[in-house]
C-alpha cells in the first residue's frame, strides 16, 4: 500500500522541483534529498510488507512511513491548490510571501520527519526487491489469461444439499409449527453456497409460495430483518415504519403462506460483538414469523453452535465439514487453469501441494486458484507454495491463504482492495460508487490515454477475477453493477488497514489514532462524536455517512479536518465547507436548504458532486462552472430544483450529469451539452424552453455513446408544460440518442407521433411514455428486438401499442422480447395491435392494466400475472383465454353485476385469485376453480349475497381465504367443510357473517371449525 502512495507523491515532488517556488523558497535541495530518500525506501518496501506480519517493529515503521507520506501529500496538494490561486501575483506581494513562508516551514518539518524514518529502516536488514507492475500491464495479463468461469461448478456438496432438501420436503413440510434448521460450519467452508444451492433447487421452489433471503451478518437487528422481508416480498423500499407497524406488515405478507426464509451468516453476541444474536432477540422475532402455513421453514447459516442452539427447533442441526483434498483440488483447478489453459504436470504437482494447505476450505482454494491463474512460471508457483506467510499463527485457518493472495497483488490493487474496509460487512456495494471513491482518494489515476474511470473498471475487474469480490449483479435496465465481499475477505481488508480505517457502529467516538485516515458509519446507529478526538488525527481523508432506508437519526457533527478528500454527510456547516479545499468527492443528503453555499467555489479540486433528497433546493450556485475538475454531477430527488448553473459546457472533464434543466437564461440552453462526453443517466427537463431548433441539434446526443438511460421531459417546475417556442416534434426528432441506449422515458410531450429514430434503438430494454396526451401513433414499436419493459400512462388519444396495418409475413414476431407491460389511464385504447399478426408477445409474462375501459386483449399464451383495474366486460371475457395465468387480480368495475360465464374455467394454472371493489357484483360464477389455487381473496363487494355452493371440494390446495367488507354475504357455503388444506380464514367487515361464524355458537361454526387459524 505504501508503495502505491509513494508513486503519487513522487509525481507531485517532481512537479515541485520543476517549479520556481522550490528555488525561491530555498527548499530545492531538501526536495531533492527527500526524493532520493523515498527512492531508497521504495526499494525495500516489498520485503517490509512481507515481514510486517511477523515483526511488529517493521509494521510500526511502515505505519509511520504511511502517516508521514499522507502529510507530505497534503502539503504538496495544498501547494498545488494555492499556487494556482496566487498565479499572476509577483513574488513580492504579501500573500505570496506568507504562502511561501508557511509552505516552506511545513515542508522542512516533514522532510526532517521522513529523514528519520528513512534512517531507521537500516536497522531492519530489509532486502531490496524489484518494482511491482503498473496497473495496465497487470490487467492486460489478467485479461489475456482470463479463464474464470462465470458460474463455477460446486464440488463436494451434493450429499449435504440432498439432506437439507429432504428435510424441507418431508420433516418440515409435515410440521404444524415453524421449522428452523441451522447449518453450522467454519468461515469459508461454503455455508452460503450450500444454502444457495438448496434455495434455488427446483423442488424447493415448487414447495414454497414465498422465498426470502436475508443476509444478517454481525448485527442481528430484528427491525432490519423485518424490513428486509418486506422489501424481498414487495420488491419496494421499506418505508420508515414504527416497529409495531412493521410487525403487522410482515405478518400480513406471510400470513397463511408456506414460506422459506434464509437467515444467512448469523453471529452470536459475545464480549467482542455486542450486536449479535441473543435469545431475547430471537424470542422477539420468532413469534412474528410464526404466522405462515404448515411447512413454513427457516434455514440459518452460522459459524456458531450457540446460534444453532438458540434458533434450532430440532435436536440436531446440519454440520458442514471441509472438502476433501481431491474436491478442493477440483475447485482450485477450475480457477487456476479454467477450460482453456494447458495443465502442465509440474504446475499440477505444485498446485496439489498448495491445495493441502487450504484445509479443505473452498474460499481458500478459490482465492489461491485465482492468484495462480496469471502465473505461468514454475518458480512463481514454488515461491507461493513455500512462502513464510503460511507459517503465521492465526486463529482463522483461512487468513494465511487470503493474505498470500493479497500479498501478490500489484501495489495499486492492494490499496484499492484494502480501502473496501470502509464498507460494513455484507454490504451491497455499487461498482461505480467504489471507483469514484478510489478516484477521490487518489488510489487510481489516468494512464496515458486511458481515463481514470476506465482504469478503475480494470482494477475492479481484476479484483473480481481474483475472487476478492463476489456476488456480482447487474440491473438489466440501468446497467448498474453491485457486488459483495465475503466476510472473511472483509476481515482481511480490515486486518490490512488496522486503525487507518474505522467503521463506527453504535458507539461513542472518544478516541482516535493519528493514523486514522478513513471513517464511515450508518446514520441508523446511535453515535456521538467527541470533537477533541479528531485533534490527534493528522490526515483524515474520508468521512462517509451511509444512509439507512429506515433511519430517523440525524447526526449534527461536521468534520473540520482540512485534509478530507471524501465527504458524504446529512448535515452541513456552511461557513466550514469552503475550508475543505482538498475535497474531491462531496455528497450532500437530506439537507433542508434552498441553495448551496457560495463557499463551494473554494473546492477547486472537486471531481464528484452528489446532491440527494434535498427537496427544498431550488437552484445551483451560478459560478459552479468554475470548478474545472468536476467529472460527475449526480442530482436525485431534488424536486424543487428549477435552475442549473450557466455555461456547464465549460466543464470539459464532465462524464456524468444526471439532470440538466433547459431554461431561457443565458448559458442554460441545450447547446451547452454539445462537447460533453456524458455517460450513465441523463434527465433533460424543460424542453419547452428550447429557443431554436439548432440548440437541440447541438446537444449531440447521438455522439454520447456511453449514455444508458435518457429521460426527456417538457415539464416545468409547476408540472405544467409551457407553450414551446419551436415544434416539439422537430425538437424530439433531432434529440436522437446513440443506439447503445438501454432505457428511454419521455413525459409531457405534446407531439402527435414518436420520432422516427425510436425504432432503430436495437439495445432499448425499457421504454416509458407518460402524459404524452396527443400521441395517436406508436407505429412499428413492436419490432424493437430487445424491449423487455413497456409502460404507457395518461395518453388520451392512443388507440394501439402498434398500429402497423401490414398483414404480410405471418412469421414475424411482434414485441419479441417484451416481458412486462403496464397500461395506465389510456381512455381510448382499443387493442394492443391494430392488426394481429405473426407471433405476438411471445415472452409477455406480466400485464398491468388500469382505467383502459375500451381495451380488448388477444390471446397471450405466456402470460403469468394479470392485474386489471376498472374492468369492462370485454376485458373480463378475454381472461378465460389466458390458460397459463398463475396470478390474477381484478380490481374495480362499478357497473358489473356478474362475471362472464366461463371466466375462470380455463385457468388451469391459477394459484392466486384476488377480486376487489365490485360494489354491484351479485354472484360469482358457479364453476370449477383450478385445483392448484392456494389463495382466494374477495374484498369490497358489498352486494355479493352468497358464494357458490358447488365445487369447493376440488380446492384441495387452498390454504388462505380472505373475505373483506362484503356486507351482503349472509352465510358461508356448505362446501367450505371440504377445504381440508385451508389454514387461514379471515373475515373482516362482514357483520352478519361474523355473527354466524362465532366459535361454538354461530350457525356456520361447524363449517369452519377444522381451520387452524380464523381471524375476524
Amino acid at each position: 500500500m505504501a508503495d502505491a502512495l509513494l508513486g503519487v507523491v513522487f509525481e507531485n515532488l517532481t512537479a515541485l522541483l520543476q517549479n520556481e517556488f522550490s528555488t525561491i523558497s530555498g527548499i530545492k535541495s531538501k526536495v531533492q534529498k527527500l526524493s532520493n530518500n523515498l527512492v531508497h525506501i521504495k526499494a525495500v518496501l516489498e520485503d517490509a510488507e512481507k515481514k510486517q506480519f511477523k515483526e511488529l517493529s517493521i509494521k510500526l515503521w511502515l505505519q509511520d512511513l504511511k502517516d508521514g507520506v499522507y502529510v507530505l501529500d497534503d502539503i504538496l496538494d495544498e501547494y498545488s491548490i494555492k499556487s494556482c490561486r496566487l498565479r499572476g501575483f509577483t513574488s513580492f506581494k504579501p500573500k505570496n510571501i506568507m504562502f511561501r513562508h508557511e509552505i516552506g516551514n511545513r515542508f522542512k518539518e516533514i522532510t526532517r520527519r521522513l529523514d528519520d524514518i528513512a534512517e531507521s529502516k537500516n536497522k531492519f536488514s530489509l532486502q531490496m526487491g524489484g518494482t511491482l507492475r503498473e496497473i495496465p500491464d497487470q490487467v492486460a495479463e489478467g485479461r489475456q489469461t482470463g479463464s474464470i468461469i462465470a458460474e463455477p461448478k460446486v464440488f463436494g456438496r451434493e450429499v449435504d444439499k440432498e439432506k437439507i432438501v429432504e428435510f424441507l420436503l418431508t420433516q418440515a413440510r409435515d410440521s404444524d409449527f415453524l421449522s428452523v434448521y441451522p447449518i453450522v460450519g467454519l468461515g469459508g467452508v461454503g455455508k452460503t453456497t450450500l444454502v444457495q444451492l438448496v434455495y434455488n433447487d427446483v423442488r424447493v421452489s415448487g414447495n414454497f409460495e414465498k422465498k426470502i433471503w436475508v443476509c444478517v451478518s454481525e448485527t442481528f437487528s430484528v427491525k432490519r430483518i423485518l424490513c428486509s422481508i418486506i422489501e424481498s416480498i414487495t420488491l419496494q423500499k421499506c418505508p420508515d415504519f414504527d416497529y409495531a407497524v412493521m410487525e403487522r406488515e410482515v405478518q400480513g405478507l406471510l400470513q397463511g403462506k408456506r414460506y422459506l426464509l434464509v437467515l444467512d451468516d448469523v453471529w452470536n453476541q459475545n464480549q467482542q460483538l455486542e450486536s449479535g444474536l441473543t435469545r431475547e432477540k430471537w424470542n422477539k422475532l420468532k413469534p412474528v414469523l410464526s404466522c405462515g402455513s404448515k411447512g413454513s421453514s427457516i434455514l440459518v447459516s452460522t459459524r456458531d453452535e450457540v446460534v444453532a442452539t438458540i434458533t434450532g427447533t430440532y435436536q440436531t442441526h446440519h454440520r458442514l465439514s471441509s472438502l476433501s483434498d481431491s474436491e478442493c483440488w477440483l475447485l482450485f483447478e477450475q480457477y487456476a487453469f479454467g477450460h482453456h489453459k494447458e495443465e502442465r504436470a509440474d504446475l499440477v504437482a505444485i498446485g496439489k501441494e498448495i491445495v493441502k494447505k487450504c484445509n479443505g476450505l473452498p474460499l481458500a482454494a478459490k482465492s489461491l486458484g485465482s492468484l495462480m491463474n496469471s502465473r505461468k512460471d514454475e518458480k512463481e508457483w514454488l515461491k507461493i507454495k513455500d512462502s513464510e506467510l503460511w507459517d503465521l499463527s492465526d486463529e482463522n485457518s483461512i487468513l494465511p491463504a487470503l493474505r498470500l493472495s493479497y500479498f501478490y497483488l500489484p501495489a495499486a490493487l492492494k490499496q484499492c482492495f484494502s480501502f473496501c474496509a470502509i464498507f460494513p460487512k455484507d454490504a451491497e456495494i455499487l461498482k461505480e460508487e467504489l471507483i469514484w471513491l478510489w478516484m477521490a482518494n487518489g488510489l487510481i489515476s489516468s494512464r496515458g490515454t486511458t481515463e481514470v474511470e476506465d482504469v478503475g473498471i480494470m482494477v475492479w475487474d481484476e479484483l473480481y477475477q481474483k475472487s476478492f469480490f463476489q456476488d456480482r449483479k447487474m440491473d438489466e435496465f440501468s446497467g448498474d453493477i453491485s457486488f459483495k465481499m465475503h466476510d472473511l475477505v472483509h476481515d482481511l481488508a480490515q486486518s490490512v488497514m488496522g486503525q487507518e480505517c474505522m467503521y463506527l457502529e453504535n458507539a461513542n467516538l472518544t478516541s482516535l489514532s493519528k493514523s486514522t485516515h478513513h471513517i464511515s458509519f450508518d446514520n441508523k446507529d446511535s453515535l456521538s462524536f467527541d470533537k477533541d478526538a479528531f485533534k490527534i488525527v493528522e490526515s483524515l481523508r474520508t468521512w462517509f455517512e451511509f444512509c439507512s432506508t429506515f433511519s430517523k437519526e440525524k447526526h449534527d457533527y461536521f468534520p473540520t479536518n482540512l485534509s478530507l478528500r471524501v465527504l458524504c454527510i446529512t448535515f452541513i456547516r456552511e461557513p466550514l465547507l469552503g475550508s475543505l479545499i482538498h475535497l474531491r468527492y462531496l455528497e450532500l443528503r437530506s439537507l433542508d436548504i434552498k441553495k448551496l453555499p457560495d463557499s463551494i467555489y473554494n473546492l477547486q479540486k472537486l471531481e464528484i458532486l452528489k446532491i440527494k433528497d434535498c427537496r427544498k433546493l431550488s437552484c445551483l450556485p451560478k459560478r459552479l462552472a468554475c470548478l474545472q475538475n468536476l467529472r460527475h454531477i449526480v442530482i436525485e430527488v431534488c424536486r424543487s430544483l428549477s435552475l442549473m448553473f450557466p455555461n456547464i459546457g465549460k466543464l470539459t472533464c464532465l462524464r456524468t450529469l444526471s439532470v440538466y434543466i433547459v431554461s431561457l437564461e443565458k448559458g442554460n440552453s441545450l447547446t451547452e451539452l454539445r462537447d460533453l462526453n456524458l455517460g450513465g443517466k441523463l434527465h433533460i427537463q424543460g424542453l419547452n424552453n428550447v429557443g431554436r431548433l439548432f440548440e437541440a441539434e447541438a446537444a449531440n446526443l447521438m455522439g454520447k455513446k456511453d449514455l444508458h438511460e435518457l429521460y426527456l421531459s417538457w415539464k416545468d417546475k409547476q408540472g405544467i408544460p409551457k407553450n414551446p417556442v419551436v415544434s416539439v416534434e422537430q425538437v424530439l426528432e433531432v434529440l436522437q440518442p446513440h443506439s447503445n441506449l438501454n432505457c428511454l422515458k419521455i413525459s409531457f410531450y405534446e407531439g402527435l407521433s414518436l420520432p422516427s429514430w425510436i425504432i432503430i434503438l436495437s439495445n432499448l430494454v425499457s421504454l416509458k411514455l407518460k402524459r404524452c396526451k396527443k400521441v395517436v401513433r406508436l407505429q412499428l414499436l413492436g419490432i424493437l428486438p430487445s424491449l423487455k419493459n413497456l409502460e404507457l400512462s395518461y395518453m388520451d388519444n392512443l388507440k394501439y401499442l402498434d398500429d402497423d396495418e401490414s398483414e404480410d409475413g405471418m412469421e414475424v414476431r411482434v414485441f419479441p422480447s417484451l416481458e412486462e407491460l403496464v397500461l395506465y389511464q389510456l381512455p381510448n385504447i382499443e387493442g394492443l395491435l391494430k392488426v394481429e399478426r405473426g407471433e405476438m408477445f411471445p415472452c409477455l409474462s406480466k400485464l398491468d392494466i388500469s382505467e383502459c375501459r375500451k381495451l380488448g386483449l388477444p390471446c397471450l399464451p405466456s402470460l403469468k400475472s394479470l392485474t386489471v383495474s376498472e374492468c369492462n366486460n370485454e376485458l373480463l371475457r378475454s381472461i378465460s383465454t389466458f390458460r397459463g395465468l398463475t396470478q390474477l387480480f381484478v380490481n374495480g368495475g362499478e357497473g358489473i353485476t356478474s362475471f362472464p360465464e366461463g371466466m375462470f374455467k380455463n385457468l388451469t394454472s391459477l394459484q392466486s385469485l384476488r377480486i376487489y371493489n365490485f360494489p354491484k357484483l351479485k354472484e360469482l360464477p358457479n364453476e370449477t376453480f383450478n385445483p392448484a389455487l392456494t389463495l382466494l381473496c374477495i374484498c369490497y363487494c358489498n352486494e355479493l349475497e352468497s358464494l357458490p355452493e358447488q365445487n369447493w371440494e376440488g380446492l384441495q390446495s387452498l390454504r388462505t381465504l380472505h373475505i373483506y367488507s362484503c356486507e351482503g354475504l349472509r352465510c358461508l357455503p356448505e362446501g367450505i367443510r371440504h377445504l381440508t388444506s385451508l389454514e387461514l380464514l379471515t373475515i373482516i367487515g362482514c357483520r352478519t357473517l361474523k355473527e354466524r361464524c362465532k366459535k361454538r355458537t354461530g350457525e356456520d361454526w361447524d363449517k369452519i371449525s377444522h381451520i387452524p387459524k380464523i381471524q375476524f
